[in-house]
């Protein structure tokens, strides 16, 4: 859980770094992106703290009583750590209405570089290979569109649905009746006016987005978000865009993103 924690640091502490404001244009994974002059943007690969926490991980390594398999989770921390910029990034936007300041998180990841990192199983599979043939050269032809977004929009809920995220616990029991039990807290998430996935017009790539209201719960603590999410098919190093941010900034930043994404060249 090691990587996954540190992520998270990085992505927590994206907001007390230096960020530039300004900018028409920003630099993003898969190229520049317009967003409006009063909005800023900070980037977690161009800071300090990426360097810090790298630091942090990396002087634990070295001490005699650090744990052999939690110098293996270090080194898999800092492999991670090392395709920031790459393979992934992470962006955190603040701007500010009449009703105060605004912010919300980015996250682009590399569909190719992960999906080959992932797929490794799969690598002699004849649909594996056309859907990496399909990343390189950053084109769906009409047919394998429709039939694609076809089954992705299937799946997508067209009414507010509340989804259980922790299922039934199996435990070692002599009577299988008592051997699946439910946790005593349910994590949900409530899925309300999602978007189907759908091309976007007027790209210089292939693009496709959908967005959703989304409230987390825990059982003790609601938390309402908004999800946008776009899926560049830039030739060679696609990208998928999962933008979030609170429920009640949804109507500010919605424009934002969606421009945003529509503007990637």
């Amino acid at each position: 859980m090691k990587p996954l924690k540190t992520l998270v640091l990085a992505a927590c502490l994206v907001g007390t770094i230096a960020s530039f404001a300004g900018a028409k244009d920003v630099n993003t994974l898969a190229g520049t992106m317009s967003i409006p002059n009063d909005v800023t943007i900070a980037t977690a690969s161009n800071t300090n703290t990426l360097g810090i926490v790298k630091d942090i991980i990396a002087k634990d390594n070295v001490k005699p009583s650090t744990h052999k398999m939690t110098r293996q989770s270090n080194q898999q921390a800092l492999a991670v750590l090392d395709q920031m910029g790459l393979s992934y990034d992470i962006y955190q936007l603040q701007g500010a209405d009449k009703t105060g300041q605004k912010d919300a998180f980015l996250v682009a990841v590399d569909v190719k570089e992960a999906a080959q990192h992932l797929g490794k199983k799969e690598a002699n599979d004849p649909m594996f290979i056309a859907a990496m043939a399909a990343l390189d050269k950053g084109q769906i032809d009409p047919v394998t569109e429709q039939l694609v977004l076809g089954a992705i929009n299937k799946q997508i809920p067209t009414s507010t649905t509340v989804v259980p995220l922790n299922g039934p616990i199996n435990v070692p029991s002599l009577d299988p009746k008592k051997a699946t039990i439910m946790p005593k807290t349910l994590r949900t998430l409530t899925v309300e006016n999602a978007e189907q996935v759908h091309p976007v017009a007027g790209t210089k790539y292939q693009t496709y987005a959908a967005s959703s209201r989304l409230l987390y719960s825990d059982g003790t603590i609601q938390t309402p978000l908004y999800a946008n999410a776009a899926f560049v098919l830039k030739p060679g190093k696609p990208v998928l865009y999962v933008a979030f941010t609170s429920d009640v900034q949804r109507d500010y930043f919605k424009p934002i993103f969606d421009n945003a994404f529509k503007s990637i060249k």
